[in-house]
C-alpha cells in the first residue's frame, strides 16, 4: 500500500484472480479508457479511446492533443503503425536496443517522445525511454494499446491493496488445505546436489515440502540461497538484472482540491495525481497520492525536500491546492521497486523453473514476458505451477487451465 496501484482491462488473469477471491466488485474499471494531462498552468486535456475499433481508437483524442503539434501527431500515428506491424521475432531483436533509440530511428520528435511516448512507459515500464528496452516498450503499446479497443482501459482498487487481496487470498487458501505462515524470515534454503531439502526460519525451524516456490524480490533471493549455488549461471545472472525506484508522496489538504479521481502530468515532479480522498471515498477529499515513476532524480533527496518540489508542482497545477492548507505529507521511497526493464533484460529474468529440480520462482519479475505489473505477478504464479504440474505427471502432463490452476 506504498501507493496508488492501476491494472488495465488487458491484465485478465490478475483480473480473473480477483473475481476468483470475490474482490472483483471493490475494484473500478474504465468503460473506455480516458487519462486527463496536463502540466503546470496550462489546461487540462483528455488522451482516451473513440468508437473506432482498434488500432484506430485513440486517433480522434490524438488529433485534439493540445501538446503535440500536427507534425508531431502526423510522427505519432506513423510510430504506432511501425509498432503494430512489429511480430513476436522481430520484438525480441529489439531487446538490446533502447525504445528511445528505437523511437528516433522511426523519425520521432523529441517533444513526441516527451509528451506522449514517455507519458505511457514511464508508468507502464517504470522508467524513461531512454532507459527501457524497445523490446518491452513495443509489448506495451501492442497488447495495450493496439491490439483491443477497451485493452488500455485503466482499473484501480477501491480500498487499499492490502485491503483487496491479502486477507482474500489467505482466506482462500486456508479453505483449501493450506496454511500461511506470518512473522517468520527466511533463514536459509537447504540444498543437497541439485535438490532443496528445506527451509530454514529465523527461529531455528525448518519447513520441508515436496516443492518450493520463492516469489522473494530478484535482489532479494540471492541472500538466501547458499553460496553453492553460484555454480548455475542461472542463479548468477539474478545478480545482473538491475531495479528501478519509485517516489510516492502522500499530501493531506485542509479542503478538496482535485475534481478528478487520477490525472497524468507533464512534470518530472508530479507525473501522476490520485485524488486518493475521491478513490476511497472520503468526506473530506483532501488527500492527493502523487506517484513519481522512474524516480532517479528523486530518490536520494531529503524526503522533506522531495515533499516540497512536489506540493509546489501541485500548487501550480491545481489552483486550489495552491489555496488550501498543506495539513501533513509522507513521503515513501522505494529503491528497488521493480526490476529495471532496460535494454538486455529479458535474457536475464529467469523462467520458473531452476537448475534445483523442485526449486522455482514466482514474482513480476520472471520471464512472464509482461512489465513488472500485478498480472505478471499472477501469471508468474500460474507459470510455477505449470511447471511443477510436468514434473509431478512427466510424460501423463495435461494442460490445465488458469481456473484450475489455483485449485492445485
Amino acid at each position: 500500500d506504498n501507493g496508488q496501484h492501476v491494472f488495465m482491462q488487458c491484465c485478465t488473469e490478475y483480473i480473473s484472480l480477483l473475481k476468483r477471491l470475490g474482490v472483483y466488485n471493490k475494484t473500478y474499471v474504465q468503460k473506455k479508457l480516458r487519462v486527463l494531462v496536463g502540466s503546470r498552468r496550462n489546461r487540462i486535456a483528455t488522451l482516451g479511446a473513440s468508437k473506432l475499433p482498434a488500432p484506430l481508437h485513440m486517433v480522434p483524442s490524438l488529433l485534439t492533443y493540445p501538446y503535440l503539434s500536427l507534425f508531431d501527431k502526423v510522427r505519432v500515428v506513423y510510430g504506432l503503425t511501425r509498432i503494430k506491424r512489429v511480430t513476436a521475432e522481430e520484438s525480441q531483436a529489439l531487446d538490446d536496443l533502447s525504445f528511445y533509440n528505437w523511437l528516433k530511428a522511426n523519425r520521432q520528435t523529441e517533444r513526441a517522445i516527451r509528451n506522449f511516448w514517455n507519458l505511457i512507459v514511464l508508468p507502464t515500464l517504470n522508467d524513461t525511454v531512454d532507459m527501457v528496452s524497445a523490446n518491452s516498450a513495443v509489448m506495451v503499446f501492442q497488447v495495450g494499446f493496439l491490439s483491443d479497443s477497451e485493452g488500455a482501459n485503466l482499473g484501480y482498487s477501491t480500498v487499499g491493496l492490502s485491503s483487496l487481496l491479502s486477507k482474500a487470498a489467505q482466506q482462500y487458501i486456508e479453505e483449501r488445505g493450506g496454511h500461511v505462515l506470518t512473522g517468520q524470515d527466511v533463514g536459509q534454503v537447504v540444498i543437497d546436489g541439485d535438490r532443496v531439502n528445506g527451509i530454514t526460519l529465523s527461529n531455528g525451524e525448518m519447513l520441508t515440502a515436496d516443492f518450493y516456490v520463492s516469489a522473494l524480490p530478484h535482489q532479494e533471493l540471492p541472500a538466501v540461497l547458499p553460496e553453492d549455488v553460484e555454480r548455475f549461471a542461472f542463479f548468477r545472472s539474478l545478480r545482473k538484472l538491475g531495479s528501478s525506484p519509485i517516489v510516492n508522496v502522500h499530501l493531506w489538504y485542509d479542503r478538496p482540491v482535485a475534481d478528478f479521481d487520477f490525472a497524468a502530468f507533464l512534470d518530472d515532479d508530479i507525473q501522476w495525481i490520485f485524488n486518493k480522498g475521491a478513490i476511497l471515498g472520503e468526506t473530506n477529499g483532501g488527500y492527493l497520492d502523487v506517484s513519481l515513476s522512474g524516480a532517479r532524480q528523486h530518490i536520494d533527496l531529503l524526503a522533506s525536500e522531495i515533499a516540497s518540489r512536489v506540493a509546489e508542482a501541485v500548487a501550480s497545477a491545481l489552483p486550489r491546492a495552491g489555496q488550501a492548507r498543506l495539513m501533513r505529507h509522507l513521503v515513501i521511497k522505494q529503491h528497488n521497486a521493480t526490476f529495471a526493464a532496460a535494454p538486455g533484460s529479458s535474457a536475464l529474468r529467469p523462467s520458473a523453473a531452476t537448475p534445483l529440480e523442485n526449486f522455482f520462482l514466482a514474482g513480476d519479475w520472471t520471464n512472464t514476458g509482461w512489465p513488472a505489473t500485478m498480472e505478471s505477478a499472477v501469471r508468474s504464479g500460474i507459470a510455477c505451477t505449470e511447471a511443477i504440474e510436468r514434473i509431478k505427471f512427466g510424460n501423463k502432463a495435461i494442460e490445465l487451465t488458469a481456473s484450475k490452476l489455483y485449485t492445485l
